[in-house]
C-alpha cells in the first residue's frame, strides 16, 4: 500500500470573518499524472506501445467533451464494471418573484414569476463529477496515511479557505490548497 499524504492546517478567523479557530486535515499530492505519464503506465501493464495509449486518452478526453455538448453523462469504470468516475453537464439558474418584481418593465409589469421567464441567458452551466461510491470506498479502505510538515519556503503561502468552505465548486472540500473535492454516486 502506498501512503496518502495530509497536512494539518489551521483556521484562525480574521475580525470581519466568520467561523470559529480550527484545524483540517489537507490532502498533499504526490504528484500530477499528465496523459503521457499514464500512456506510459498503461503500456506497461498492457503491453501496447505508450502512442498507441496516449491516443486512446487523447480520444477519450475529445468523445467526452463532445459528448457532455451533447448533454451526456460519461461514466468510466474498471473491468468488474466498479464506476470510477462520471462526467456529466450542470445546470443552474432561477427566476422569483422578488427577481420579477425588481424589474417589472422587463417582465411585463408581472409580480409572480413564472416558468417562462427562465430563460438561457439566467442560466449557468458547468461540468459536474460524481467519483463511484464503491470504489471511494475501496481507497478509503486500501489507503495509509502519512502526516506530513512543511515549512513556509516548501508551499506558496495561501489564504486558507474557511473549513467546510470550498470555493471551487467540487462539493465541498474542508479546505484550501491541493483538495480534491466531488460528489459519491452509487
Amino acid at each position: 500500500m502506498s501512503k496518502v499524504k495530509y497536512r494539518v492546517r489551521e483556521f484562525t478567523p480574521k475580525a470581519n470573518q466568520g467561523g470559529t479557530h480550527s484545524f483540517f486535515a489537507e490532502v498533499v499530492l504526490s504528484t500530477d499524472i499528465d496523459a503521457n505519464e499514464l500512456a506510459k503506465k498503461i503500456a506497461a501493464r498492457t503491453g501496447i506501445k505508450s502512442y498507441e495509449a496516449a491516443a486512446v486518452i487523447h480520444a477519450i478526453a475529445d468523445i467526452v467533451a463532445e459528448e457532455t455538448l451533447e448533454g451526456s453523462r460519461i461514466s468510466l469504470a474498471n473491468e468488474d464494471g466498479t464506476k470510477l468516475v462520471s462526467i456529466y453537464p450542470k445546470v443552474s439558474g432561477s427566476i422569483s418573484d422578488a427577481q420579477v418584481q425588481a424589474e417589472p418593465e422587463k417582465y411585463g409589469g408581472a409580480q409572480v414569476a413564472t416558468e417562462d421567464m427562465l430563460t438561457p441567458d439566467l442560466l449557468q452551466w458547468t461540468l459536474g463529477a460524481t467519483i463511484g461510491i464503491k470504489y471511494s470506498k475501496q481507497f478509503a479502505l486500501n489507503k495509509q496515511a502519512q502526516k506530513v510538515k512543511y515549512v513556509a519556503t516548501d508551499i506558496v503561502a495561501e489564504e486558507p479557505e474557511t473549513p467546510g468552505g470550498g470555493g471551487d465548486n467540487t462539493g465541498g472540500s474542508t479546505g484550501g490548497g491541493n483538495t480534491q473535492g466531488g460528489e459519491l454516486e452509487g
